[in-house]
């Protein structure tokens, strides 16, 4: 049957790629040397297939289809961020193997023989898989465009592959591609719950995972932490193995953590532990009160022009490149409102979000111009 050699969990921030002067670059350094270190082990356990289970920052589907769940089975795959880019390989027969036998077992998975990955996928290829040629699997699970899938959905989606796989012969690594707690885009970017992922690594470390997957999805919007859904996904494969901590960084607007799950990792201890090490309570001492998505809302129809605005500067190098060059003039003829323009012409993303631009579309937008410029300077 297929085994699991090797899992991890991993943070996928931009900045790790394009490393901004304005960010710490000694904490970004300390993330890939994490991210690197996990690559090692897959030269010593050897998979045939990376199952890469990331997420989609509205750059793969855009809203013309939000799918929860999505494999991607193409004889390769392209992963891409501004300027930066890698090809891998797919393993597509075991790919379609695991597509059949997850639909068969009820569970309705997506897929796509024609799908560019974003950053997510970029960051593994690039800092853990590197140069290494063993073919990926990836899978991707929407995070950020309510309504979003349960932590407890999430796992038992990662069941429902372990189960498909039972058959193959195949040696299998995992990565969950997804950050711990961060708001990019919204009012809350500078604000990470720090505490929060420190339970979060506590409970990690002790192998304890209920309370983790009887989150709901409003929770996980309340302390920034959607993106645990592809840890959920991990764990529902590699079983409720403990948590060996590679990293986890405190930067002003992310916490960046990098888990290994499989092999143990000999001598691993407290890594959850508080600075005093002392046990971190509950949540981190967090309570909820959120009833609905707050940060991360159902995006309204009326607000896709500006959506669509926003992810073409991402995407389209030229659009981005005219835009950096003459913004009123790009502003000038999007056809938008004059709220909308007004706030396109403004420095930061705070008003863009209130006039209904999506979060992460808004930062990613500041953040791909802003890194234009300063090549431009």
């Amino acid at each position: 049957m297929a085994e699991i050699v090797a899992a991890a969990a991993a943070v996928h921030a931009p900045q790790l790629l394009s490393r901004p002067s304005y960010e710490e670059l000694d904490k970004l350094d300390r993330s890939t040397e994490a991210l690197a270190a996990f690559g090692r082990v897959l030269d010593e356990t050897r998979p045939d297939a990376v199952l890469v289970v990331g997420i989609d920052h509205l750059e793969t589907f855009w809203l013309e289809a939000v799918p929860t769940f999505t494999l991607v089975i193409s004889e390769e795959c392209e992963a891409a961020y501004t300027t930066f880019r890698r090809r891998k390989r797919v393993h597509t027969d075991v790919a379609v193997d695991l597509l059949k036998g997850v639909i068969s077992r009820d569970f309705d998975l997506a897929y796509s023989q024609d799908a560019e990955l974003g950053h997510a996928f970029l960051t593994p290829f690039e800092y853990v898989l590197g140069d290494r040629d063993i073919p990926v699997i990836p899978l991707l699970v929407n995070t950020y465009l309510p309504p979003i899938p349960s932590p407890r959905r999430c796992y038992a989606l990662g069941r429902a592959i372990a189960e498909a796989l039972a058959h193959r012969p195949e040696r299998i690594a995992v990565i969950a591609s997804g950050g711990m707690s961060h708001f990019p885009g919204t009012s809350r970017y500078m604000e990470p719950n720090y505490a929060f992922d420190r339970w979060i690594l506590q409970e990690t470390a002790a192998g304890r995972y209920d309370e983790l997957l009887d989150l709901t999805p409003v929770n996980l919007d309340e302390v920034g932490e959607s993106e645990l859904l592809t840890w959920c996904v991990m764990l529902g494969l590699a079983g409720r193995a403990p948590g060996s901590l590679l990293s986890y960084q405190e930067l002003s607007h992310h916490g960046h953590g990098v888990v290994q799950f499989v092999p143990a990792v000999p001598g691993a201890d407290g890594v959850g532990a508080g600075a005093d090490g002392h046990e971190v309570p509950r949540y981190g001492g967090h309570t909820f009160t959120q009833d609905d998505y707050v940060y991360y809302r159902f995006p309204e129809p009326k607000s896709l022009p500006l959506n669509r605005f926003l992810r073409r500067i991402i995407t389209e190098a030229g659009f981005r490149g005219r835009f950096a060059a003459d913004r009123p003039a790009a502003i000038a003829a999007s056809g938008l409102g004059a709220a909308e323009r007004e706030a396109l012409a403004a420095d930061g993303f705070d008003r863009l979000v209130e006039l209904g631009a999506h979060p992460l579309l808004a930062l990613s937008a500041w953040q791909v111009v802003k890194n234009e410029l300063s090549r431009a300077s």
